[in-house]
């Protein structure tokens, strides 16, 4: 899934269609990473010295793979009958989205906001929430009942929102969301429903592992993958607790090709938002409790949920893995991921230098 966002912010591809069919989900591109696995060998600190080169396939703008169920917890967000944006559960009876996805808006949104974009609420009940790796074949689990969001009429540094269902949902655990941000350098995974490109369908769940976080506002995050529609309201990952750190909220000018960007807005910057959504719920059900036993009254913070990898996973090419690489093996070819100074493998792998395409290290498994 590839998503993108102008250097202008301009989200034609978002907001535009939002309208119709949620095209504004411009989303997040699926981005799957828990590697940050610390290791104990000082040299996984950079890459390795003099060993020899790995041969690998790449690629640099990658739409994603299938998520299979690795993250049950992000939800299709259905918009009346064909209108699609991505969520996630926070718990049982919350779904953590774009606010582009609950609101009506203006076609084009760019930022800085120069007038009003937000035009009205949509009917909660119009929102469907369906759980599964494909559209058609998801289930629809809950409708929202109401939505919790920020007051303004401007969705530049606050495209966030909040759905409160009509029950809870029960099948599958709700993900924890981080009360502290990201940083500049950090690596997230992303993941959404969105088209997998320029005049592709939407409605697979794809993710993409091992983003890197390009630049960070006070509000927004920028990453350098494209999205598309369908992928608003999908969250950033952190790539080694699962926390949500952010949630799409634009990108473009298009779904693929060099120099795009996708612009989160950053969940932490919104915690009284995530505060009152809860207290909203508490004691709905009249157990004081979410399925995964966090008081109701609270959101599941310090809850750590490594997100699944797919290193080490067989390929036959740079495309087939979450975060682009293929490693060439003589025991056969496997998935890995970019690495450096500051940026470790996981366990039982080491960074060294790699040949075959733009990335200059990758994690290469331990004999």
């Amino acid at each position: 899934m590839h998503r993108r966002v102008s250097s202008s912010l301009l989200v034609t591809c978002l907001l535009a269609s939002l309208s119709v069919t949620c095209a504004l989900a411009c989303g997040a591109a699926p981005d799957k990473s828990d590697l940050r696995a610390s290791v104990e060998s000082s040299a996984d600190a950079g890459v390795d010295s003099a060993p020899p080169l790995a041969s690998t396939d790449q690629v640099e703008i990658v739409s994603g793979v299938p998520d299979h169920n690795r993250d049950p917890a992000v939800v299709a967000v259905r918009i009346g009958s064909d209108a699609l944006c991505t969520g996630t559960l926070i718990s049982p009876r919350l779904v953590l989205t774009a606010r582009h996805c609950t609101s009506a808006t203006v076609d084009a949104v760019a930022c800085p906001a120069s007038g009003v974009q937000v035009l009205g609420d949509r009917d909660p009940s119009t929102l469907s929430i369906l759980v599964g790796d494909d559209v058609p074949s998801a289930h629809l689990v809950a409708h929202g009942v109401s939505v919790i969001a920020p007051s303004g009429v401007t969705l530049c540094d606050a495209d966030i929102a909040i759905i409160v269902l009509d029950q809870p949902v029960k099948i599958v655990k709700p993900l924890p969301v981080r009360t502290h941000g990201v940083a500049r350098g950090d690596r997230v995974r992303a993941v959404g429903y969105g088209r997998e490109g320029d005049g592709q369908a939407a409605g697979t769940k794809m993710v993409r592992e091992h983003v890197r976080v390009l630049s960070v506002t006070p509000s927004e995050l920028t990453v350098g993958e494209a999205t598309c529609s369908g992928d608003s309201g999908g969250p950033a990952l952190d790539e080694t607790t699962g926390e949500v750190v952010g949630v799409v909220s634009r990108g473009g000018p298009s779904c693929e090709g060099l120099g795009v960007h996708n612009i989160y807005t950053r969940v932490d910057a919104f915690s009284w938002l995530v505060d009152e959504a809860f207290a909203k719920v508490a004691g709905l059900d009249h157990d004081g409790a979410t399925d995964g036993g966090a008081p109701a009254t609270a959101p599941p913070h310090g809850t750590k949920q490594k997100p699944p990898s797919d290193v080490g996973a067989a390929c036959e090419k740079g495309a087939d893995c979450a975060a682009g690489i293929c490693i060439k093996d003589m025991d056969g070819p496997y998935c890995s991921r970019p690495c450096g100074t500051g940026d470790r493998c996981p366990a039982h792998y080491h960074c060294q230098p790699v040949t075959g395409g733009a990335t200059a290290s990758a994690c290469i498994a331990v004999p």
